[in-house]
């Protein structure tokens, strides 16, 4: 049994794409073994936020992490104890377990392609995100379900109402029966922040530098943050979902739309 855990980046609504700071929109979705993130993959990250906060019952954020605030955030406005807190951090991306998938889409670009046909663009990233999963997880010949963090309400209708319509309609590239064959489920799980579950915060850990990578390269602009270069480098080089044939990243783990 696996499970897709799932992380967003930007904002959804079409209003917003010509602001150059909400025009794209990104999910990333990290496939682990349900036992591996439940266990050790738990246990691991409990480590680290004991060792760096005194407890490990909360959820790691990734913007409370950057603000170090509000507290047990605090601690990390020390420069030594962040430092081993990203080697640490970044030491659990590397080592772990898991495998990345990737979608962003340029909404600009969306809404000028398509002049009638506006597909939501959320709808359009999961729909290629779970694509791939099934892909995925026909490939292992293994069964998984899809996780992801509460957020608003209509946040969270919209989430459901998309996983409800590929698992019944399927998509014009994997059929229905293949939705239903590979997942284990025909509802989404979303958990709330104060649940604490692992594998959504890796996701949200990943999902920021694994969308700006993406639409760095696409703008041929340069990728600043340092914790977030050494996170794409780590995917890159070993966690991303590839072409079994040749090791291609692009198409497989990673897709740019439209």
């Amino acid at each position: 049994m696996f499970r897709l855990f799932i992380d967003e980046f930007g904002h959804h609504d079409m209003k917003s794409s010509d602001n150059p700071n909400e025009r794209y929109l990104g999910l990333t979705g990290i496939i682990m073994r349900q036992s591996y993130a439940d266990g050790e993959f738990t246990e691991k990250l409990n480590a680290i936020k004991q060792q760096t906060f005194g407890r490990s019952d909360f959820s790691l954020h990734r913007r409370e992490i950057l603000n170090a605030t509000p507290a047990p955030y605090n601690v990390l406005a020390d420069d030594k104890t962040r430092k081993m807190f990203d080697v640490s951090l970044l030491n659990l991306i590397e080592a772990s377990s898991y495998r990345v998938v990737t979608v962003v889409i340029d909404k600009r670009e969306h809404k000028t392609k398509y002049m009638v046909w506006h597909f939501q663009p959320y709808h359009y990233c999961m729909t290629v995100l779970l694509e791939r999963y099934v892909h995925w997880l026909k490939y292992a010949n293994g069964i998984g379900d899809v996780m992801a963090e509460s957020r608003e309400k209509k946040d969270n209708k919209r989430l459901s109402k998309a996983y409800g319509f590929l698992y019944k309609n399927g998509t014009d590239n994997v059929p229905a029966s293949s939705f239903q064959q590979w997942l284990s489920s025909k509802e989404i799980k979303i958990k709330r922040k104060a649940d604490n579950i692992a594998g959504l915060q890796l996701a949200d850990l990943i999902v920021n530098p694994s969308c700006r990578d993406l639409i760095c390269k696409q703008t041929n602009t340069v990728m600043t943050a340092e914790f977030g270069r050494k996170v794409v480098e780590i995917l890159h080089r070993k966690k991303y979902r590839r072409n079994p044939f040749n090791g291609t990243v692009a198409g497989w783990g990673t897709k740019m739309l439209p």
